[in-house]
C-alpha cells in the first residue's frame, strides 16, 4: 500500500491520533502497520513577499501602533503623560488588565494594573 492514499478508493487518508486508519470517503479500515515504513519528505522554496506587503512596509505602516494616552504621571520619572491599552487576561467576569507605558523616550517604564 502507498501512503497516504486509500487502497480501495484512492482518497487521501488522514492519520488518526491512535488506532486503525479509516478512509473518510469509503470507510475502508486498515492498520497503520499495513503501510510499512513510511518516510515523508517535504520541500519548500522561499518566495518573494507579495507586492501589497512590500507597499505596507515601505509606507511604514508596520511601525509601532498608536495607543491611547492618559494624563497619568509616570511613577519612575514623573513624566505627566502615559500610553495605555487593555487586555482581558483573566476570566470574563473579572475586569481587564490595563498596561501603561511612559512616553518619555529615556524612561519607557512599563507596568500593569488589574481592574
Amino acid at each position: 500500500m502507498t501512503w497516504p492514499f486509500c487502497p480501495t478508493c484512492g482518497a487521501v487518508l488522514a492519520l488518526p491520533e491512535y488506532g486503525d486508519v479509516e478512509c473518510g470517503n469509503c470507510k475502508a479500515e486498515m492498520t497503520f502497520e499495513s503501510f510499512g515504513k513510511v518516510e515523508l519528505i517535504t520541500q519548500s522554496a522561499p518566495r518573494p513577499l507579495p507586492r501589497w506587503v512590500e507597499e505596507l512596509e515601505n509606507k511604514g505602516i508596520r511601525e509601532k501602533q498608536k495607543r491611547a494616552t492618559v494624563d497619568e504621571q509616570c511613577p519612575k520619572c514623573g513624566h505627566p503623560e502615559m500610553e495605555f491599552y487593555t487586555m482581558q487576561l483573566r476570566s470574563a467576569d473579572e475586569g481587564q488588565t490595563v498596561f501603561y507605558e511612559c512616553l518619555n523616550k529615556n524612561c519607557q517604564h512599563k507596568f500593569s494594573v488589574n481592574n
